[in-house]
Formats: structure tokens, C-alpha cells, sequence
């Protein structure tokens, strides 16, 4: 049994060279003009900020075309496809994608997996589907196992910076004035979807209140956090690992944070996240 792995530009992978059997379908970024960019390996770090740092970008769903046919391209050598996508919470990207695979061509070949997955949440479940079809697992008994963790885990969200939240009219700029003279850092919640936990007085109380609450909600005693952040000076990034290893924790997937996320938070923002298991 032959499986493909297809993913889009949510989980932070741009080469998928370095993997056995994994293939690109980028989501796609719009510019405020209205031209629509391939996040894809085209698309280099250094472009993407300099495009974001100049005008508010849109993300948009692959396109179904270039979806379709990759599947069409793949099912030639492949017994079967798995999708990993971002999360449904966030995007309509697994709705389409998974009504798609219900046509009679590919019902039984392509499984659209729901992942409530984004950025390192999303990347630990690829390295978990690659070691399972390693194992010899069938789609079907993949889509099993992925989707029965795709609440088990705990993550957050700070950014250091409101610049981009006000930009984008998630914080008024009234809001984000007094935040600065407060010196007030949001905690955001991720669960499928990002919505508000908690706020505190500077990044640091943030950073260490964000790992504290990861610790008491989390049941195992997992002691590996996965870490992820957009564009930030090297101290501050010291600064949250520092953070994490004096709580008794490991880092263990620490990865640039994907556009998708950045498109919305900005600068300056990391992704602390902790499975039951």
C-alpha cells in the first residue's frame, strides 16, 4: 500500500524534499491590490515580511484546481492520498476539500483528515501520519487515530506586538494605546480556533503565565512543548525558551511560525503548545 501525504503552507513546511512522500498545495496570499501570491517555497521569509510590513495581507484557501490535480497526479502512483489541512475553525479549507473527496473518483483513495491543526500543532500531526503509514497503517486507520487527538492538546498564542492586530481591526487603536502604556500582553487560546484566555502586565508574565496554565490544563506528564514565532529579535526569542526550560521543560518542535498566522498576529508572536501525550 502506497500512501501520499499532502499538505498545505499551514503547518510552516515549504521544502517538502526533506520528507518521504509529502507534497505541497499552498494556500494562496492576497495582496491588498488584489493579486493573489502561492505561499509556497517561492515565497522566501525575507518577501513575505517585507510584503506584510507594507500592506494588510489576506489568506485564502488552495486552489481547488491545483488540489484536484495533484490528487489526479498522485493517485497514478500512490494506492491512496491523506490531506493534513488547517484547521476548519479557521478556514474553510477542510470543508471544501473533504466534500471534494466524497466524488465517486476519489471516495476510498483521498481522506481529507479533520486536524483542528495549524503551525506546530499541525506539524506534529505530519510527523505522526509519515510515521504511521512507516508502520504500515491504511488511510482509514490513520484518519482513525489522527482525529481522535485532534483536541488533545494545549496551546497559546502571545504576540508582543498589537501593531498587526490593530492593523487587521481585531484591537482598536484605543485599545492597543493604553495596552502599551499598561504594558499589557493578551494571551490568546488555540483549539481549532484563536480566541481570547487571559491578559497580563509585560511579555515575560505572558510567556511564564501561558506555560503555567499549559501545565494545569494538560492531565499527562508530558515535559516536551513545541514552540513557534514569527519575525523577533534573538534576546526575546532566548527569552521564552529561557522560560520554558526553567519550568522543567523540553523544546521539541520549534519552528518558524507559518504566514498564515503572521498574516493576522504580526511580528513578534509565539505559539507555545503541550499535548496530552
Amino acid at each position: 500500500m502506497k500512501i501520499a501525504v499532502i499538505i498545505d503552507s499551514s503547518a510552516g513546511i515549504k521544502d517538502t524534499q526533506n520528507y518521504k512522500n509529502l507534497h505541497l498545495v499552498p494556500l494562496m496570499i492576497t495582496q491588498e491590490s488584489g493579486e493573489q501570491i502561492s505561499d509556497d517555497q517561492d515565497l522566501s521569509f525575507d518577501e513575505f515580511y517585507q510584503l506584510n510590513d507594507s500592506q494588510l495581507l489576506k489568506t485564502s484557501q488552495s486552489v481547488p484546481g491545483v488540489m484536484m490535480n495533484k490528487w489526479d497526479e498522485l493517485l497514478k502512483d500512490y494506492d491512496q492520498v491523506i490531506c493534513l489541512l488547517l484547521s476548519k475553525g479557521l478556514s474553510g479549507q477542510f470543508n471544501t476539500f473533504r466534500m471534494f473527496s466524497q466524488e465517486d473518483e476519489y471516495k476510498g483513495k483521498v481522506f481529507v483528515i479533520d486536524t483542528n491543526g495549524v503551525s506546530i500543532i499541525l506539524k506534529q500531526q505530519i510527523l505522526e501520519t509519515l510515521e504511521l503509514i512507516e508502520q504500515g497503517k491504511k488511510a482509514e486507520e490513520i484518519q482513525t487515530i489522527i482525529e481522535s487527538k485532534n483536541q488533545s492538546f494545549n496551546c497559546f498564542i502571545i504576540p508582543k506586538s498589537l501593531t498587526q492586530l490593530v492593523r487587521g481591526g481585531r484591537i482598536s487603536k484605543a485599545a492597543a494605546g493604553l495596552a502599551k502604556i499598561l504594558k499589557i500582553t493578551p494571551i490568546l487560546k488555540y483549539n481549532g480556533e484563536i480566541d481570547k484566555e487571559d491578559k497580563t502586565r509585560t511579555f515575560k508574565k505572558a510567556i511564564e503565565q501561558a506555560i503555567n496554565t499549559l501545565e494545569q490544563k494538560t492531565k499527562s506528564n508530558n515535559k516536551q512543548m513545541d514552540l513557534s514565532y514569527s519575525r523577533a529579535d534573538d534576546e526575546v526569542i532566548e527569552l521564552v525558551k529561557e522560560c520554558i526550560i526553567a519550568k522543567g521543560y523540553e523544546i521539541r518542535l520549534i519552528e518558524d511560525m507559518p504566514n498564515t498566522i503572521t498574516c493576522h498576529t504580526g511580528r513578534e508572536t509565539f505559539a507555545i503548545a503541550l499535548w496530552e501525550n
